[in-house]
């Protein structure tokens, strides 16, 4: 599979960064599809399957079947009679619209997987992203990323699923999608396993024995606590600046925070050679 990768941003703080599932959907209608959307044209089959915008679970032309599971959302010949006449107009746009999904300062990763055959000049896909949990799309932080455009003449087609990603910038408190597509004549689309993953920090597989924190959110004053003495609490910003340190030698440590601004911060935390970090919410 290939994979089609726009880089934004990555927070490096000496750590590994691990990325881990928050929100996803894959058409299957299992408990792990939990990212909402909506589409601005109801899901349809019609012309005998010839005029598609569906969950889908048979081939579509040359996509033969889904990404992975049994279902994905299929689409062919869209501007069709029956999506001008529900829409009023003549050349309908198909938006799928996410939810807006908390990240609470952590960056993340999307990606969505997406098949594409025969796709002409008067074709187009894009996605745009904001960054709030609120619904207008006036002005986005990235107004239009395209997938798909072209001035050249001739037919397009994918040979294979292909991964679409987008990496979103540390600091920011939710995640919000849609994707915009406009296809017509006898073309074909599948769309699956739309996701998004927020990076968690780790730096070993162990960690600290008996180690907790608290509290969080906090408006200054984090206590550490574990049942083996604390070496050094580290404090690092989003952008990776360490703005604090402080060293212990005992199972407790009280780090004062107060002159930090409101945020979010990582704190790594060294005992005795095993490293642990944490997210720590400043208000």
């Amino acid at each position: 599979m290939k994979k089609i990768t726009l880089i934004l941003a990555f927070l490096a703080l000496n750590t590994f960064v691990v990325k881990a599932q928050d929100a996803f959907r894959g058409f299957e209608g299992s408990a792990t599809d939990n990212w909402n959307f909506t589409s601005n044209i109801d899901f349809y089959a019609e012309n005998n399957n010839t005029d598609l915008w569906t969950e889908y679970s048979q081939s579509n032309g040359r996509i033969d079947k889904a990404y992975a599971g049994a279902t994905y959302l299929a689409g062919r010949d869209l501007d069709n009679p029956y999506t001008e006449s529900a829409t009023g107009e003549s050349s309908p746009e198909h938006i799928l619209t996410f939810d807006a999904f908390a990240i609470n300062g952590l960056g993340a990763e999307f990606t969505f997987k997406l098949y594409y055959v025969f796709l002409d000049k008067f074709d187009y896909i894009y996605y745009q992203l904001s960054y709030d949990n609120g619904t207008s799309w006036l002005s986005p932080e990235e107004p239009r990323i395209d997938v798909f455009k072209t001035t050249q003449g001739g037919k397009f087609s994918l040979s294979d699923w292909v991964e679409v990603s987008f990496d979103v910038p540390t600091g920011v408190e939710y995640v919000r999608m849609r994707l915009v597509i406009y296809q017509n004549g006898n073309g074909y689309l599948g769309l699956d396993n739309f996701e998004l993953k927020t990076n968690t920090l780790s730096t070993s597989n162990n960690l600290i024995e008996g180690f907790s924190f608290s509290p969080n959110p906090t408006q200054g004053i984090l206590k550490l606590k574990a049942k083996v003495i604390l070496d050094k609490a580290i404090v690092y910003d989003v952008l990776g600046k360490e703005v604090h340190i402080q060293n212990g030698d005992a199972t407790e440590m009280i780090l004062n925070l107060s002159h930090l601004s409101n945020g979010v911060y990582f704190t790594k935390v060294e005992s005795n050679g095993v490293t642990q970090t944490i997210r720590v919410i400043k208000k």
